[in-house]
């Protein structure tokens, strides 16, 4: 990054780094070569492209990014190939993991304006898609299940809600319909009920007054004999 910062490359046309076990590129390390049209990266230990790895390389034609170690490439890493605009990406014999998490990947190869070489990107693992083309691939052949869109899941429950109100709005009315067919043995079980409520209420209370006024008792006791 050095050399290329300050090594007064700036009309450098073709620059060819590949076997050279470089594990990272920092962003804007390619800045100072603008004129750039050639960028070989193949054969290296690369994981990764990072936001503003290739800022300022305007003129780039091809970027070769075979035989590295890309299991796959994230949402921002990307952004930053698509914004190399229609340019020739290589980015074949890496090895990707055809898992949920290759899904932005997929969809990108499926929509970019890049020309990339798709016949060389293909799935290690696993084993039910070894040696597979990543583009085109299904999100059911990589074992994702598509998101549910909140607006369906806001309509789904709204839909349950109101079907949870036409039942129970049912069963009060069926409720409501067989207290109005027994309704006169309803009317004599309360007027039982409050008769008998009455008794025992009559019976505390006399039972209260004998025991608070000792002459009843014994009047009541005179009466038993």
């Amino acid at each position: 990054a050095t050399a290329l910062r300050w090594g007064g490359l700036w009309g450098l046309l073709r620059l060819d780094l590949s076997g050279n076990r470089l594990a990272l590129l920092p962003p804007g390390m390619f800045s100072h070569v603008p004129s750039l049209q050639q960028l070989l990266l193949s054969n290296n230990s690369l994981v990764a492209v990072y936001s503003g790895t290739f800022s300022g390389m305007d003129h780039l034609e091809t970027l070769d990014l075979t035989h590295n170690a890309f299991g796959t490439f994230r949402n921002d890493a990307l952004q930053e190939l698509e914004r190399l605009g229609n340019v020739r990406i290589l980015l074949g014999d890496n090895p990707y993991t055809c898992s949920c998490e290759i899904r932005e990947f997929v969809t990108w190869l499926n929509d970019s304006r890049a020309q990339v070489d798709v016949d060389a990107v293909r799935c290690v693992s696993p084993a039910g898609v070894t040696n597979v083309r990543l583009q085109g691939l299904t999100v059911q052949a990589i074992g994702c299940v598509s998101p549910v869109l909140p607006e369906v899941t806001d309509l789904t429950l709204q839909t349950s809600y109101v079907f949870l109100g036409l039942v129970l709005g049912l069963v009060g009315m069926i409720f409501l319909f067989v207290l109005y067919l027994n309704r006169n043995g309803m009317k004599k079980w309360i007027i039982e009920t409050r008769d008998a409520c009455r008794d025992v209420l009559e019976g505390y209370h006399y039972r209260y007054e004998i025991d608070s006024d000792p002459r009843l008792g014994r009047i009541a006791a005179d009466s038993s004999r």
